[in-house]
């Protein structure tokens, strides 16, 4: 018996591929829907009228919520734009309007993401204190002002299109960051808490990029990280802005609401069994033109009129 032959070399394990059994219905969808509908019909004095013109926000909330969820930008890169633009809403109460939809909507993609084991959890400690204190800041100390929500969109929704094609073709392979990375995604959350008190997006986008572009966490685990993170600011400044600051034009947030019920599941379910590549290529798109749009137009109001 001979000894001079070296062991096998050891193989790394593979990239644990994602699962395929997450279903997109779920009962307690059917249970929120019919709550809505309750409420709906005992809150509005005329609901079918009010329905008869808004139905179309229904299907802005769910291309916003699959937007949201599959890049972790956030449905703000749709419901703003559109109600600025077509339902002539202010852009403070498009921003608020923003808010509590995607707190509905990002909840709803974040509980898909959880259940697929694709949300690295023990970043959570790290990252939503700083979220929570970045969001704060820029709700009670620098409030958002309509010029300052149409100044800053349209770079950030920029920069959210460049980062999501940047970010296009990672492949990296960690599944959670290295103890030397916790300080700055927690700089980058605080950061992105700011910037999603004045725009509505801006927190999910930030970290799920910096966390693959840095780091090379895995793309999925980064953006169900983001998506999560921006459901929780989402919450959170769904509350204040509707229980303390008031000024939600709830005639119209019910219906993207009800959109975003049935759309925030799509984002993960399709993502289990489609390539995202083309899909995200898209929504990348989407966002640049929004932001391009949004800025001519704040340069027109400030320069020109």
């Amino acid at each position: 018996m001979t000894h001079d032959q070296n062991p096998p070399t050891p193989t790394p394990d593979p990239e644990p591929k994602l699962a395929t059994n997450f279903r997109y219905f779920s009962p307690w969808l059917l249970v929120l829907t019919l709550l809505w509908l309750v409420v709906y019909f005992l809150v509005f004095p005329d609901p079918i009228g009010l329905a008869a013109s808004n139905w179309p926000l229904v299907f802005i909330g769910v291309a916003g919520a699959v937007i949201g969820n599959v890049t972790a930008i956030g449905g703000g890169i749709v419901f703003i734009p559109v109600l600025m633009f077509i339902y002539k809403v202010d852009p403070v109460s498009a921003l608020k309007l923003a808010f509590v939809t995607q707190a509905v909507g990002m909840s709803s993609g974040a509980t898909g993401w959880l259940r697929r084991g694709e949300v690295p959890l023990a970043l959570l400690k790290w990252t939503v204190p700083t979220l929570i204190i970045g969001a704060l800041i820029s709700t009670f100390l620098i409030h958002p002002q309509p010029i300052l929500v149409k100044s800053l969109f349209g770079p950030i929704a920029m920069i959210a299109g460049l980062l999501t094609l940047i970010t296009l073709n990672r492949t990296g392979g960690l599944l959670d960051l290295p103890r030397q990375g916790r300080i700055p995604v927690m700089l980058m959350s605080m950061l992105g808490g700011l910037i999603t008190g004045w725009v509505a997006i801006g927190e999910g986008e930030i970290i799920a990029a910096f966390c693959m572009l840095v780091y090379g966490l895995n793309p999925n685990r980064a953006i169900g990280l983001g998506v999560v993170l921006l459901a929780i600011n989402s919450i959170l400044l769904a509350l204040i802005h509707s229980l303390h600051f008031g000024g939600v034009p709830w005639e119209l947030a019910a219906f993207t609401i009800l959109g975003v019920l049935w759309g925030g599941r799509l984002g993960p379910f399709l993502a289990q069994w489609i390539s995202m590549h083309a899909t995200k290529k898209v929504f990348a798109y989407i966002a640049l033109l929004d932001g391009l749009i949004v800025t001519l137009q704040a340069v027109y109001v400030m320069f020109f009129k």
